[in-house]
C-alpha cells in the first residue's frame, strides 16, 4: 500500500511540473502537442498518437522520431543552434535575434521566422505569410 501511494504520488508531481504547448496551423487548427517533462519532450499529432520526442544531453538536443530512431541532433554555436542529419551533415541552422528566432536551411537561405510575443510564438514562411502559432 506504501508504495502504490508514493507511486502515485511520484507520477501526479511529474504531470504537475510537465509544460505543454499547442501547435496551430494558420487556420487556428491543432496539428500537434508537445509536453516536456524533465529534459525530455514528446510530440503528439492532433489524434493523440506520439509523432516523436527529443531529449536534452549536456548542451546537445536528440531528436528521435516515433520508433525511436534518432532523426537529428542540435548543437549550440553563441545565439546559433546548427541541425544535423543521423548520417552528420547540417541539414539547417537557427540563429536567436532578440525576441525573433530566424530559420535557415544548409544553403544559408531564410526558410522561416519564429516572433515571440508573451507567450505565443508566431510563425512565418520567408515571405513573410502567417503559417503557425504555438501556445
Amino acid at each position: 500500500m506504501k508504495k502504490c501511494l508514493m507511486l502515485v504520488l511520484a507520477v501526479a508531481a511529474v504531470s504537475v511540473f510537465a509544460q505543454r504547448a499547442t501547435y496551430s496551423d494558420r487556420s487556428g487548427r491543432t496539428y500537434r502537442t508537445s509536453t516536456q517533462s524533465g529534459n525530455r519532450t514528446v510530440y503528439r499529432d492532433s489524434s493523440g498518437r506520439i509523432t516523436g520526442s527529443s531529449s536534452q544531453q549536456g548542451n546537445r538536443t536528440i531528436y528521435r522520431d516515433s520508433s525511436g530512431r534518432t532523426k537529428a541532433t542540435a548543437s549550440p554555436n553563441g545565439n546559433r543552434m546548427i541541425y544535423r542529419d543521423s548520417s552528420g551533415r547540417i541539414i539547417g541552422s537557427s540563429e536567436k535575434v532578440g525576441n525573433r528566432v530566424i530559420y535557415r536551411d544548409s544553403s544559408g537561405r531564410v526558410t522561416k521566422t519564429a516572433t515571440r510575443n508573451g507567450n505565443r510564438v508566431i510563425y512565418r514562411d520567408s515571405s513573410g505569410r502567417i503559417i503557425g502559432t504555438k501556445r
